[in-house]
């Protein structure tokens, strides 16, 4: 073979070669393109069934912006679907993310009758602060208490002049406020017959001045829309309602108006002479709270036997819903009762008033998980305006008293309540 034809059967060689190079990068690029074409199709056969399961779970499939970031991390889509699940289907699922439920303790509430915050009271309290006025032991009780309620038999303001013919009127200093904040008072019932003694200048000063010292009202208002307000507190979990109205007042006056087209909102009282409104107002409250106390201004003063409009007034009150009924007026002490195994207590009488009558209480109630609950009594006696638990002879008479006033209920000397 020449020279020319070597040369020529190498370059034919080495063509040969090429061509059969060529061949093979065709073949492994087209499989790698089928290749890549099947992964496509699986990813969007999963996001076709991932976007199902957000319909499902989520209930939204147009955010195609959350669905592909969940796509890119699996470990946080499932984590959002958990979350997801637990806190609007499943709660507590997961034992690593559960926590077990704080044991339900009792909310402990504290009450006292009549209040007037006289110049007395005011001496003592600046000489010795609050425990000048009521016992370290009481003191401690209405601080430490969940809630404390007090009825305020007064207004606060320096204006006004007292109403005419009316044979006591009580006024006193807005800067005496204070002195509940130091009792621990959190609410007062203004609804009685001595806070628009002064008017209604010096009713428009009490709420102001409780409003600017953090106390709640009840009973009383600009209007008769917020004299009948309910107060709500949430302790523990649950919701406490608090309403209170006068069946007391010295004349049509007193009575709280909203604003009509013959006449402008009339600042007053929510009273329950007729108890219609009051029990309606106690139903709305009972769709809202677990647990209702009504306070009522009523009864005859000094009697110490609940009237019998007392007692039928408190029967429509719970049938209503009301879960506790308290009230005070007669400046005595009355007697209990349980109507469908509600308390009704009739009358606390004066906690720190006048001297006329000494026998008193601080009245605790503590509420149950099931919201039922138990009352006792701590026996007192008030005297100079110094208020403080009795000896033993004091709680012995305190009970005899309770025995001889109240409805089916009898009292043991250690405070025990029986009642049918």
């Amino acid at each position: 073979m020449s020279k020319r034809q070597n040369i020529i059967a190498i370059i034919t060689i080495l063509i040969i070669i090429l061509f059969m190079i060529f061949l093979k990068d065709v073949k492994v690029n087209r499989n790698s393109t089928v290749k890549d074409t099947d992964e496509a199709s699986s990813i969007n056969s999963d996001n076709a069934n991932s976007t199902n399961n957000e319909i499902v779970i989520n209930g939204n499939n147009s955010d195609n912006n959350s669905f592909d970031t969940n796509i890119s991390d699996n470990n946080s889509t499932d984590k959002n679907v958990a979350d997801n699940t637990t806190s609007t289907d499943i709660p507590n699922q997961s034992d690593n993310d559960s926590k077990p439920d704080k044991p339900y303790t009792d909310i402990n509430l504290a009450f006292t009758g009549d209040i007037l915050l006289a110049d007395n009271l005011y001496n003592a309290y600046l000489q010795s602060g609050v425990t000048g006025f009521i016992s370290p032991k009481i003191a401690d009780i209405l601080k430490n208490a969940d809630i404390t309620f007090i009825n305020e038999e007064f207004p606060f303001s320096n204006r006004g002049t007292p109403e005419a013919g009316k044979e006591y009127t009580y006024c006193v200093p807005p800067e005496r406020a204070k002195i509940f904040n130091d009792m621990g008072v959190d609410i007062v019932s203004i609804s009685n017959n001595h806070i628009l003694d002064y008017g209604q200048d010096a009713l428009v000063d009490t709420f102001s001045t409780l409003d600017e010292y953090g106390i709640d009202y009840i009973g009383a208002g600009k209007d008769l829309e917020r004299a009948k307000k309910l107060i709500t507190y949430k302790v523990n979990g649950k919701t406490i309602g608090f309403l209170a109205a006068s069946r007391v007042v010295p004349n049509g006056g007193w009575y709280a108006l909203n604003e009509t087209s013959d006449h402008a909102a009339r600042p007053g009282v929510f009273t329950t002479y007729d108890d219609t409104a009051l029990c309606e107002e106690i139903r709305k409250a009972k769709e809202i709270c677990d647990f209702v106390i009504v306070y009522a201004h009523w009864g005859i003063e000094r009697q110490e036997v609940a009237a019998d409009y007392q007692r039928n007034m408190a029967y429509d009150y719970i049938n209503s819903g009301a879960d506790l009924v308290i009230g005070s007026h007669p400046h005595v002490m009355q007697g209990v009762e349980f109507y469908n195994n509600v308390p009704i207590v009739y009358s606390m009488g004066n906690f720190l008033f006048s001297n006329y009558y000494s026998r008193t209480t601080v009245l605790t109630c503590k509420i149950k998980e099931d919201n039922t609950c138990e009352i006792a009594f701590l026996p007192c006696g008030s005297k100079s305006y110094y208020t403080s638990e009795t000896d033993e002879a004091g709680v012995k008479e305190f009970y005899d008293f309770l025995n001889r006033v109240s409805f089916n209920v009898t009292f043991d000397y250690d405070g025990t309540i029986t009642h049918s």
